[in-house]
């Protein structure tokens, strides 16, 4: 019942969030944005949430400009990325294609939240927890962006995590005769219930795109 009446008063609280500049997103765009595939965002339909699994906002600005896709001239990241002071700074515009999740990045929109993670043994077989709570102010912000994004994108219905839509295993680094998840975030510090209970999305999976 107390979680649901805070609930409550959270949505009342941030019921006038629902632009840029009540939220304060800073607008920080990678190098290679221009770069992304342009898409259309009348076909979004779910957000991913992820845990950086990195030391701070900076290695992940770091992460984030790295050229992987050598060709193509793009790396990979997000759309968004919450600081655990829940400052928010958008690196992809939502009508780019972020390369953050294989194989559904096409319809999604996909939010960081700092965190360390498995920092920095992320495959090795003695260190698969997830080491680090989100804070208050990090959930906060992340209700009120995504909140947004339903009034500005009627056509999102769904949220999952990154380890629900990528569950590839791989050989761990220490030892390639065990196996460890190639992701586990957010992990289980993220507050799923409360996070379902503010924004009414389905932590559901929708079929996949072509």
């Amino acid at each position: 019942m107390a979680k649901s009446a805070s609930v409550i008063i959270f949505l009342i609280l941030c019921s006038g969030c629902a632009s840029h500049q009540s939220l304060n997103i800073k607008d920080h765009k990678l190098p290679f944005w221009n770069k992304l595939s342009e898409r259309n965002t009348n076909d979004l339909d779910m957000v991913v949430v992820h845990a950086t699994e990195l030391s701070d906002m900076a290695e992940a600005r770091e992460y984030g400009e790295r050229i992987l896709y050598k060709e193509a001239g793009t790396g990979a990241s997000g759309h968004y990325y919450i600081d655990r002071d829940g400052s928010i700074e958008q690196y992809v515009p939502d009508n780019r294609i972020a390369n953050h999740t294989t194989g559904w990045n096409k319809k999604t929109l996909s939010i960081e939240l700092i965190n360390l993670g498995r920092y920095p043994n992320w495959y090795h077989s003695d260190h698969q927890k997830m080491q680090e709570p989100y804070t208050q102010a990090q959930i906060d912000a992340l209700i009120s962006l995504v909140t947004e994004f339903k009034s500005r994108y009627p056509t999102i219905k769904y949220t999952q995590g990154h380890e629900d839509l990528d569950t590839r295993i791989i050989a761990a680094e220490n030892d390639p005769s065990k196996q460890v998840a190639r992701k586990m975030d957010p992990g289980p510090y993220f507050p799923w219930e409360l996070f379902l209970d503010a924004v009414d999305l389905k932590k559901e999976t929708p079929e996949k795109p072509e």
